[in-house]
């Protein structure tokens, strides 16, 4: 299983220049392409090319790192101080992890020879997946206190202490591997211009982890959910948004951030910023695997190329879990490659352990980490733990070696994902709801709404002659991919022959695009997790020749692309960036004018049915809300209980609609016409909510009339849209003066005298 990567050649030219011609070529196309996202229409795009142009007519500002001011807001360097407890939060959560994976790894893997690198990311991502886990146990026990969820950690302190002045008079430690790169160094004027390059990225993605949340999945259960769990003072089963039952490893640090900053907002952003480091510590796993595999420049270079992804500064201003998935794909990967070259086989079981934790912490962010992470790792750790008994000395039982790391690897990998599992089973029946319900069925679950389920997240087809298509949409046309990843991992293939560590590489990349392609419904985040692999495979593309031309080409093709990257990073195109806009303004900006509005305008007391809207992290007031593919609350509350199609069901007496809006002390009822019309042109809406319904409730007394919110003119929605609307009873009477359509629409329940 030896690695040769310290001895690139020259001796093969042609190599050199099919590598050189690749990576030239690939990347004239993809900087010719269109941005799809970004173009509003056929006629009004955006291409990569009008970015070169935009970026050359105002690189003075664009590429000053120190220039954060705005022409429309109050911004810049003296508004930082204000994001100074969302520092001091995110660093007392990361400590606290950091200590409690301190602990844990010293406890599984001894005192051993790793590099800093390493143990940073082996340490804090053992920690951050057991801090998730206790905040959870915390949650559930109704115990969301700073105290309680910080209590590990603390106990913890005394003996980090105790490992580090144990470590001090014990400088022996046992080597992992026999570490296969020469020592390598860099001219101070190398490592100079790297760490400025560095700081640029560093400093944007912290301060754009620190932009109020704007995203739609991220107001609707990302932050929404650890908001209601933490006004309710406990983790519990929220039937009303499906969502939260996913794995929540990310989200139980925007929960402990709520909890510590005792805030739902501060502790969202705070919380946001926390998750920001996933991509640093993905950064310094992409820098150990080529430090130890290939050197200290590929090193760099991988580091870098990975930073300087518009897809990791989009990651960290939107906060999905991708950041943590792919974190834990790239460290598990790292420690599977240390386990197959490890010493001995003690030391191979230990760290099958931790990447089997590693991996199960990939399914708690995720449960696509089962097929990306769990699996694949798996399947490699067997395959090495195979090739070991077939080395010579081996004296352990073949089929019982085999097996005891096998079960060791399912051990730790539930250790991490098991809570998770067993919590959705208790709550639904089914330990992967609202997944496999074919299999396991579930409590709050049926055919309708599984089948509505696997329709929106399928994809549409699997035509083989399209793949190619697809493949394009991954490595050039999605807006925020970086063209250095393929233009230089392709070229890596030709280390496979010498390289046990680059062949692995791109089967795990062919297994990422096959699963994304035949399992997923192709959105962009799903491959996410794959760019870490890709920084990897386009470091070790350094080594492909030590001729001056090819690695000349490697700098300057990789500084033309930072440039690019840079520039584009700090464009609108990217996403919602904050920058240091002062923080009072910037929390205004991402809220909706409606809910603004209501913000500023409804009684303390006022508690709002929302129908048909979802995304409602922002209310400041209380909310009875529910998902598309959760049942209406609206039409449970009002509809009658007979064996029809819903559209043709009547509804309750107005008594009992009364009645039923007091005992759930519902003030008033927000309907968002526009995110029904959407949904039911693409995941389908109930067709029992219809605007003939609400004048009928009108009628009757139990509400007051309906007040718009907003208005759209009707000429610009399209034709599919317009007939649509015409369809539903009561839909062509929302038209007023036949131009504008009422889009959103509040009604009050009526008091009764």
């Amino acid at each position: 299983m030896a690695d040769d990567l310290e001895s690139p050649t020259q001796r093969r030219p042609f190599k050199t220049t099919a590598a050189a011609v690749w990576a030239i070529g690939f990347l004239v196309y993809f900087f010719s392409q269109n941005l799809p996202n970004n173009s509003t229409s056929p006629d009004n795009t955006v291409s990569r090319t009008d970015i070169w142009i935009y970026l050359w007519e105002n690189a003075l500002t664009v590429f000053n790192p120190f220039d954060y001011s705005s022409a429309d807001h109050s911004s810049g360097w003296n508004y930082l101080s204000q994001r100074i407890p969302f520092v001091l939060t995110a660093m007392v959560l990361w400590t606290a992890a950091w200590c409690l994976g301190r602990v844990a790894v010293r406890t599984v893997i001894g005192h051993v020879s790793l590099l800093r690198t390493e143990k940073w990311v082996i340490e804090s991502g053992a920690g951050l997946s057991l801090l998730t886990l206790w905040i959870l146990g915390c949650g559930l026990a109704g115990q969301l206190t700073s105290i309680a969820i910080l209590l590990p950690s603390m106990i913890a302190i005394p003996v980090v202490a105790f490992y580090w002045w144990k470590d001090t008079k014990d400088h022996a430690s046992s080597e992992v591997t026999n570490h296969p790169v020469s020592p390598q160094k860099l001219s101070a004027k190398a490592r100079l211009i790297l760490n400025c390059g560095f700081a640029a990225f560093v400093i944007h993605i912290l301060l754009g982890g620190m932009t109020p949340p704007r995203d739609f999945d991220v107001r609707e259960y990302h932050l929404q959910g650890p908001k209601e769990w933490l006004l309710s003072g406990q983790i519990e089963f929220l039937e009303h948004n499906v969502y939260t039952s996913f794995p929540f490893l990310s989200e139980m640090l925007s929960l402990g951030a709520m909890v510590l900053t005792g805030d739902w907002w501060n502790g969202a952003v705070a919380g946001k910023l926390t998750l920001t480091g996933f991509q640093l510590l993905s950064a310094l796993a992409v820098f150990a695997i080529c430090r130890r595999w290939a050197g200290l420049a590929p090193a760099y270079i991988a580091a870098l190329a990975l930073l300087s992804t518009p897809w990791i500064m989009r990651i960290s201003i939107i906060a999905y879990a991708e950041g943590a998935i792919t974190f834990y794909l790239i460290s598990s990967l790292m420690v599977c490659l240390l386990a197959a070259k490890a010493c001995d086989e003690q030391m191979a079981t230990r760290l099958i352990a931790v990447a089997g934790f590693l991996a199960g912490s990939a399914m708690s962010a995720k449960y696509p980490g089962l097929l990306s992470v769990i699996l694949p790792t798996g399947l490699f750790l067997l395959a090495a733990c195979w090739q070991r008994t077939q080395a010579e000395g081996f004296r352990s039982s073949r089929p019982a070696y085999i097996f005891r790391n096998a079960a060791i690897f399912v051990v730790a990998t539930s250790v991490a994902v098991g809570p998770w599992l067993i919590k959705n089973f208790s709550e639904t029946g089914n330990p992967v709801y609202p997944l496999g319900y074919s299999v396991f069925g579930a409590s709050d679950w049926n055919a309708e709404m599984d089948a509505k389920w696997k329709r929106a997240h399928s994809a549409p087809d699997h035509k083989l002659s399209a793949i190619h298509l697809h493949l394009e949409d991954v490595a050039i046309r999605s807006d925020w991919q970086s063209g250095f990843l393929f233009a230089f991992a392709v070229p890596a293939v030709l280390l496979a022959t010498t390289s046990y560590s680059i062949r692995w590489l791109w089967l795990y990349t062919l297994w990422m695009l096959a699963t994304w392609w035949a399992f997923t419904h192709r959105i962009d985040r799903f491959w996410v997790p794959l760019i870490p692999v890709l920084a990897v495979l386009s470091g070790t593309a350094w080594n492909i020749s030590t001729a001056r031309f090819w690695r000349g080409l490697v700098v300057l093709l990789l500084l033309t692309c930072c440039i690019f990257n840079y520039g584009f990073n700090r464009l609108p195109v990217v996403g919602f960036h904050g920058g240091l806009i002062e923080l009072t303004e910037l929390r205004k900006m991402p809220v909706r004018q409606d809910v603004r509005l209501l913000n500023q305008t409804l009684p303390r007391n006022a508690k709002v049915l929302m129908v048909g809207e979802a995304e409602v992290f922002d209310c400041e007031f209380s909310v009875i809300y529910n998902t598309v593919f959760d049942e209406s609350i609206f039409q449970q509350w009002t509809i009658a209980n007979l064996n029809q199609q819903a559209e043709e069901r009547p509804m309750r007496s107005a008594e009992e609609i009364r009645a039923t809006l007091n005992t759930h002390e519902v003030t008033h009822i927000y309907v968002n016409w526009s995110e029904i019309l959407r949904y039911r042109l693409t995941y389908g809406f109930t067709k029992y909510v219809t605007p003939e319904r609400f004048t009928r409730l009108v009628e009757a007394g139990v509400l007051n009339p309906g007040v718009p919110m907003t208005s759209i003119k009707f000429d610009d929605l399209s034709e599919q849209q317009q007939t649509e609307i015409k369809s539903w009873p009561g839909g062509p009477q929302q038209v007023s003066g036949e131009s504008y359509w009422n889009n959103i629409v509040l009604y009050e329940v009526r008091q009764q005298n």
